[in-house]
């Protein structure tokens, strides 16, 4: 009984941290991207202790909260498809073996998932701001987006990496009693 109620406090926790998180990038309009990956950061505790069941039903509630009390859309579509979700199946893209396959399906995801991402904000919930804004762009101008975001992604993939490393060493001692 004990492990379960760590579980849900655990989750709980992370869960208010994320929105929190989401709630401060619309505080602060730069920081539409960095908000959420910071967000999908604070899950990486929950995928390594509950592995990705717990993890994936945490970022369905956070999603679902994040929808419901952030107002920049941008923002919640980018945790919800881009940093939220890869940070749950993260852990299962890297247990691939093959460095250039791993690699390929880390590409795969996230253009994938931009272009849902900005399909949806600029055709199926029209976002005024965000219509506008790229009806000033080039296609070339959006293809070093494109490009400048997977370098980001990858960077971030990286950090993502590190930190469950200071997590497993530094802190989770502190969090996790066995």
């Amino acid at each position: 009984m004990k492990k379960q109620t760590m579980k849900i406090a655990l989750c709980g926790v992370i869960g208010a941290l994320c929105i929190t998180m989401l709630l401060m990038g619309f505080l602060f309009p730069f920081a539409t991207y960095v908000c959420p990956a910071i967000a999908a950061g604070l899950l990486m505790p929950v995928v390594y202790e509950y592995r990705e069941k717990t993890a994936f039903t945490l970022y369905l509630a956070v999603s679902i909260l994040g929808l419901m009390l952030v107002p920049d859309q941008e923002l919640v579509f980018m945790f919800i498809f881009v940093f939220g979700l890869y940070t749950v199946v993260k852990m299962p893209i890297d247990r691939i073996k093959n460095k250039l396959l791993r690699f390929t399906v880390k590409l795969a995801y996230i253009n994938i998932m931009l272009v849902v991402v900005y399909s949806i904000l600029l055709f199926i919930f029209p976002v005024a701001v965000l219509v506008n804004e790229f009806a000033g762009y080039s296609m070339a101008f959006v293809g070093v987006l494109f490009a400048m975001f997977n370098l980001t992604f990858f960077l971030y993939d990286k950090a993502v990496e590190k930190v469950l490393i200071i997590y497993v060493y530094r802190f989770r001692k502190r969090f996790i009693r066995q």
